[in-house]
């Protein structure tokens, strides 16, 4: 039954953005919810593709998806939610700056902040999807999440955090293609099934205009038909749709405007596709094997287009270094403001670029006000083209393929502004007229000449060609196919069930195992990314600094924020010290998956020399057998860990802030904890603090607080919290200038939550001999008000969570509280009142194992005789990797054990508590050993002949069991289970049920630690 009146799509628009939607996004929502609201959504009320030009407004398509998910809550208690939950916007451009996810987070914030109208209304219906049949507990639950996606960073994996909530999530062709074929980038096996199992059920796959993107959509629909080979399917949602002016043939359901409104000149939309956008063809001779001549030419162009009509414009180039020779061109003109964006910066930095885009009112909805004191030129590679709500009056660009050239004019007077919008598109000499046996373009191929040559042909007596949206399709509807004359694409290989049987065991992981990135961008050889960040005060000269390194490290994490995105070709380069990585690493595009350059870096030859050292971070696993300066052990995804002090240019990798003090903005750290976390961080190191200006009064006080601060700390650990008192005392009234300004708001909130010397000096870490870290615990919610987020670590780390006040959180709390956030999520999913229970009972006996009693002593710090109730979680388990070590071995747990195991152990014993099905009762023995990951076929092989007696009494059964699980031979059965059930539900079917019972284990652990659970 309804819960209150039908609302209309265009009432909710009018009130999100404050006009009326187009007529093709008021038809498809219409469409969509429709579809929705009666249950229909997993049958497919999405299109295959989405046929419209840029400038048409496709980025509505997110505000249609929620507005559908909304809709769908209204359907009545006990009923299904069938449409997606969870709304994937992707890119194949290594950085994203678009206006889906700056819109998706303007929604966002609207949505919370609503008190009325249908605004509030639609709030609370998707609030109620986030909670289920629930509330009181989650009432913080956001109406919509919104997630930038990614790999193996901090919050990278918020987005997993409920699988009931509302998401739009950015992402690349990368991080959402490895993640739905169970190899993301960047993570641990461990998380690999809850990222396919979130990413291919509930969740609709926005695939926007993508030159390189036609072997992802074909992944997609293979995806989504093999989701559908279970004896028994659970018939989740999952809708790949493909945004394009020019969608891929094969397509039968082809979504296009046929209102007419793009023909009005008197309509919005009609202004936008009418306005012409005459652009000048130009050969520029002598520039092959050369950018510098090229580059001139490009900052010429572009001078010339300046007017007094024309402040703005904006330079399109295919390569990194390419752009960053024009950018240094134009720096050398006083008289301009230049601007470089690549998609070879970090977010902290593109963050910075783009307010300065902002600032400067280059923005769609500031263009028509925009009043410049000087003129601006942005000079950017392709990662400006798809996407971004930028509006420039001028536009010069280096020739490509004919649909990327579609992509770079639609930033070009945008709205359709009453202005003289005028371009010139540059080619090399080389290009246009190629020799026989030159090579063609490495991105876009033989596209690039025969574009070329196919405008030159089109050109007016005045030698122009007009790249108005309308005017070029009324020029190809005279036209004959020309597909040639787009970037080249490759089929996927053919994704056979063998593939998916590979990918899907994730722990342990057969070898070999398909490649998924030929699935992502074809089987040409394609270059994957890694992340990588610089810390100042790491040292990895010895064994020794490589721990404290390791220590620093797990208290400031390294955060997506602060990574720079590298093709994991010239980082190896850079890391094996070649002498070419400065010249041939900015020759890439920013085209995910296409080879630009060499990648035959090879290995370091004898011994490894200690000054090139890295650390590949593995979260919480990570030790010093991360620490490396082999190029070949650089896998896909990783993130690396530099030392400021690599003899490495860090210019090389990436373009990095451009403030004149490079070293002042190398290491990010603590900036990026405070943004990530919401949590202040202060680290004080010479090497950091050195950076901070002399005008700082703090800086004195804290190099002389440094000066023996190990010896200082051991003599009288209360003069030392004295001085970190006043040197946030004294920060907290300095006003330092960019990029330090983090520092005087972290050290006032600092200051606020450790008022007292004494919680100072509880809160200081000293790391080493030279560092001492002071992190806060308190959220700070006006920055990132979500959830603190948890994951799959190993047995010690997982288990050293509890109260924010420090109260363990025993298991028969914990238990139950597992339980019910699974019959939560297995509810409010609709499925079967079988399954549901048999979820829920898994929750209810997944931690069994803990009551080992050397896994108890182990949660005491490694020592027996504290040992009380069986606990779940304890205050005392030490927080970084060496000490949880040192706790193990005192315990005698043994290393690398799992306690699931023995918690399967423990169910088998008492077979009352199981269902009596066997296909449910092998489902819950299952999840009872997957609910970390493993078991997916095999459980891990760890040496423990003896075991130790456990038991422990639930729901009136006793369950015990003494001696070794047994559970890792081959013959235990472990295995043979696991095939039976991804037989039964799926691939990604058996993932999700995983899912489900993990999230909840997650969820129940972030609700222990902000409520006491010890009662």
């Amino acid at each position: 039954m309804a819960r209150h009146a039908k609302i209309d799509f265009a009432s909710f628009f009018h009130e999100l953005w404050g006009k009326a939607p187009f007529a093709w996004q008021d038809r498809l929502a219409a469409r969509v919810a429709e579809a929705s609201a009666s249950g229909q959504g997993a049958q497919g009320p999405w299109p295959e593709a989405i046929a419209l030009p840029t400038a048409s407004g496709k980025t509505a398509c997110l505000d249609i998806a929620v507005f559908a998910l909304a809709q769908a809550s209204q359907r009545g208690s006990g009923l299904p939610v069938t449409v997606p939950r969870r709304i994937f916007f992707v890119v194949d451009r290594r950085v994203i700056v678009d206006e889906a996810f700056e819109r998706a987070r303007r929604m966002a914030k609207k949505l919370v902040q609503a008190k009325s109208g249908v605004l509030k209304t639609v709030a609370d219906d998707l609030r109620r999807i986030a909670r289920g049949s629930s509330g009181a507990d989650h009432n913080d639950d956001p109406p919509l999440a919104v997630h930038a996606l990614r790999g193996g960073m901090y919050r990278s994996e918020a987005w997993l955090r409920n699988p009931l909530q509302p998401t739009i999530v950015a992402s690349t062709v990368d991080q959402l293609g490895s993640r739905l074929l169970f190899r993301a980038y960047g993570c641990g096996p461990g998380i690999w099934p809850i990222g396919a199992a979130l990413a291919a059920n509930d969740s609709l796959v926005l695939l926007d205009e993508a030159h390189c993107a036609q072997p992802f959509l074909q992944t997609l629909q293979a995806v989504r038909r093999y989701r559908e080979w279970a004896d028994v399917p659970l018939n989740r949602c999952f809708h790949p749709v493909v945004m394009s002016a020019t969608p891929p043939a094969g397509l039968d359901d082809v979504f296009e405007d046929t209102s007419g409104e793009g023909r009005d000149p008197n309509h919005l939309l009609g202004r936008r596709q009418l306005a012409s956008k005459p652009a000048k063809l130009r050969v520029v001779p002598g520039t092959s094997g050369k950018a510098d001549p090229f580059a001139a030419a490009l900052k010429q162009s572009a001078l010339n287009l300046l007017s007094a009509e024309r402040q703005a414009v904006v330079v399109f180039v295919n390569r990194v270094a390419t752009a960053r020779e024009t950018y240094r061109l134009l720096c050398e003109n006083e008289d301009i403001d230049a601007i470089l964006l690549t998609g070879r910066m970090r977010p902290l930095d593109k963050d910075a670029t783009i307010r300065k885009l902002y600032a400067f009112d280059l923005d769609s909805a500031s263009s028509a006000d925009r009043d410049l004191a000087r003129p601006v030129v942005v000079v950017a590679t392709q990662t400006l083209e798809v996407g971004a709500d930028l509006d420039f009056d001028g536009l010069v660009t280096e020739c490509a393929s004919l649909d990327a050239l579609r992509q770079r004019f639609g930033r070009l007077n945008r709205m359709g502004r009453c202005v003289d919008a005028c371009a010139e598109v540059l080619v090399r000499a080389e290009q246009a007229k190629p020799k026989r046996g030159t090579e063609a373009d490495p991105v876009y191929g033989e596209a690039l000449t025969g574009t070329w040559q196919w405008l030159d042909a089109r050109k007016n007596g005045d030698g122009e060609v007009d790249f108005g949206i309308a005017a070029l399709e009324d020029t190809l509807a005279d036209e004959d196919s020309l597909i040639e004359l787009n970037a080249p694409s490759d089929d996927a290989l053919v994704m056979l069930p063998a593939h998916v049987d590979c990918w899907a065991q994730t722990a342990p992981q057969p070898q070999p195992t398909p490649d998924v990135a030929h699935f992502l961008h074809g089987p040409r050889e394609s270059v994957p990314d890694v992340l990588a960040c610089w810390r100042a005060d790491i040292d990895l000269a010895s064994t020794a600094s490589q721990h404290d390194a390791i220590e620093s490290l797990t208290l400031c994490p390294p955060c997506s924020s602060e990574a720079l995105s590298v093709p994991i070709g010239l980082f190896k380069r850079w890391l094996a010290g070649r002498d070419d990585v400065g010249d041939s690493g900015a020759d890439d595009a920013d085209l995910l998956g296409v080879r630009s350059v060499e990648d035959n870096s090879g290995g370091v030859q004898g011994g490894i020399p200690p000054n090139r050292r890295v650390i590949r971070w593995q979260g919480n696993r990570t030790d010093t057998d991360d620490v490396t300066a082999d190029p070949n052990a650089i896998r896909p995804g990783d993130v690396m860990v530099i030392p400021c002090t690599h003899p490495g240019d860090p210019h090389d990798l990436g373009d990095l802030s451009q403030a004149s003090d490079v070293t002042a903005t190398l290491d990010v750290g603590d900036a990026a904890h405070r943004t990530a976390r919401a949590k202040p961080m202060l680290r004080l190191h010479r090497e950091l603090v050195e950076t901070w200006p002399d005008s700082l009064a703090a800086k004195t006080t804290a190099l002389s607080l440094l000066d023996g601060l190990a010896q200082k700390y051991e003599d009288d650990p209360h003069d030392v919290a004295e001085a970190v008192e006043r040197i946030l005392a004294e920060l907290s009234q300095d006003e330092p200038p960019e990029p330090l300004a983090w520092l005087p708001l972290a050290a006032s909130e600092l200051a606020k939550e450790f008022r007292t010397v004494a919680q100072l000096r509880r809160e200081c870490r000293i790391v080493g001999s030279r560092s001492l870290v002071l992190a806060g615990r308190r959220r700070l919610k006006a920055l990132v008000p979500e959830a603190t987020m948890f994951s799959d670590e190993d047995d010690t780390a997982a288990s050293g969570i509890s109260h924010k006040d420090g109260k363990p959180v025993p298991l028969r709390t914990h238990l139950p509280g597992v339980e019910a956030f699974a019959r939560l999520h297995a509810c409010a999913c609709g499925l079967p009142e079988d399954l549901t229970d048999a979820i829920a009972r898994a929750g209810l006996l997944h931690d069994l194992g803990k009551v080992d009693p050397r896994f108890q002593a182990m949660l005491h710090g490694g020592s027996a005789w504290s040992a009380g109730e069986p606990l779940a979680k304890s205050a005392r388990m030490p927080k970084t990797p060496p000490a949880r070590q040192s706790a193990r071995a005192a315990s005698g747990y043994p290393q690398g054990a799992r306690h699931e195991l023995l918690s399967v152990r423990l169910a088998e014993a008492a077979p009352e508590l199981l269902p009596s099905d066997n296909d449910l009762r092998d489902l819950v023995l299952h999840l009872v050993a997957s609910h970390h990951g493993h078991c997916r076929p095999f459980a891990p092989v760890v040496a423990d002949d003896e075991g130790a007696p456990a038991e422990y009494k639930l729901l009136g059964h006793q369950m015990q069991w003494a001696g070794p699980t047994g559970l890792e031979r081959l013959d235990s059965g472990v295995a043979e289970r696991y095939w039976r059930l991804t037989r039964r539900y799926g691939w990604w079917g058996l993932a999700w049920l995983e899912a489900l019972l993990r999230l909840a284990d997650w969820r129940r652990s972030e609700w222990e630690e902000n409520h006491d659970a010890s009662g």
